[in-house]
């Protein structure tokens, strides 16, 4: 079989390939919501919220407007809040209901503007979710204390794997999640605060994206190896998407500066080391979704020894190449073979 030849064969095998990891991917879309990454708004206030102000008790440190919300960090969330108009009608400002005290502290609620005149001293209670205000045109300013669970990022999810439906934790960012309303008593909504949630999983990832979204344009991977790094980029944010963003994280490792030398001048070699290029992220996408079956379907084992065969026959011609790949194919077909 001359080279040509052999690429034409290389090329089909790889499409099969691709079409597998896109069946794959798209039976574990079923019945997984979807995560968004960052906006440019990360929290907010509406309606009689005029401003807002948030520190990260946590971390110790002021969140600007850009910065989302943390799962398992406890937060002082000042809101300037203005009714439209005076009347008899009290409103109400409560909390989500699963969020729970800053440890250490007892009040959900302080009063940071005591000459509200809707405030009344004596029956406010501020250890309680909610707390009530008469409704006054006047700025009350009011602090909020609260620490944010870790389960509103981490949801059980359930989706159809090759022998039936699995159940698993999805790992989702929570986009315009509203953590604090106002409601007036008897009436229509006052406003809200909302923020955007993460873990720190989630920022890892996207932390992690953003950097390696920057090597090809920052020359430390050659543009010829742009759409491979593209593909790899779309690969792992659909792996975000559907709240496994460890995995994305697992992906994105691929792509370091060390894996992609500089591309031969001649034509054959370049499109060999393409070729093998997308063997490597088709198998090391491959390894990250059958791993997560594993044991709960022969298929997945038969299709990782297919691969391995093929990722065998693909050291033999890159050592002709380049063998530094041809050792970095063989490190990737031993990890492949103890996943197995």
């Amino acid at each position: 079989m001359n080279f040509r030849d052999w690429m034409i064969r290389l090329s089909r095998k790889l499409i099969s390939l691709a079409m597998l990891t896109a069946l794959l991917v798209s039976t574990l879309a079923v019945a997984i919501p979807t995560a968004s990454a960052q906006g440019g708004t990360e929290w907010s206030g509406t309606g009689w919220v005029k401003s807002a102000t948030v520190v990260d008790l946590t971390g110790n440190s002021p969140l600007t407007q850009t910065q989302a919300f943390t799962a398992g960090h406890s937060y002082n969330v000042t809101l300037q809040i203005k009714p439209d108009t005076t009347s008899s009608v009290q409103f109400q400002v409560s909390m989500l209901a699963n969020l729970t005290q800053v440890p250490g502290q007892a009040a959900f609620f302080v009063v940071k503007s005591p000459n509200y005149a809707g405030y009344n001293r004596t029956s406010f209670t501020g250890g309680t979710k909610v707390v009530t205000f008469n409704q006054v045109a006047d700025t009350l300013r009011l602090a909020i204390l609260f620490q944010i669970p870790t389960s509103i990022t981490n949801q059980s999810a359930s989706y159809n794997y090759l022998t039936g439906k699995v159940t698993r934790a999805a790992d989702l960012t929570q986009n315009t999640y509203p953590l604090i309303s106002i409601v007036v008593i008897g009436g229509s909504s006052g406003g809200a605060f909302s923020a955007t949630i993460e873990d720190q999983v989630i920022q890892r990832y996207l932390v992690l994206y953003n950097q390696t979204s920057n090597l090809v344009s920052s020359g430390r991977i050659s543009q010829s190896y742009a759409p491979l790094v593209s593909s790899v980029l779309a690969e792992a944010q659909a792996l975000y998407n559907l709240g496994y963003p460890d995995e994305g994280i697992t992906l994105l490792n691929t792509i370091t500066p060390q894996a992609f030398p500089t591309p031969p001048n001649n034509s054959l070699q370049t499109y060999l080391f393409a070729g093998l290029g997308i063997a490597v992220v088709l198998v090391i996408l491959l390894v990250v979704i059958m791993a997560r079956g594993r044991g709960k379907s022969g298929y997945a084992s038969s299709v990782i020894g297919e691969v391995q065969k093929e990722m065998a026959v693909l050291e033999v011609t890159a050592a002709k190449y380049d063998r530094a790949l041809a050792d970095r194919l063989k490190s990737l077909r031993d990890r492949l073979g103890e996943t197995g």
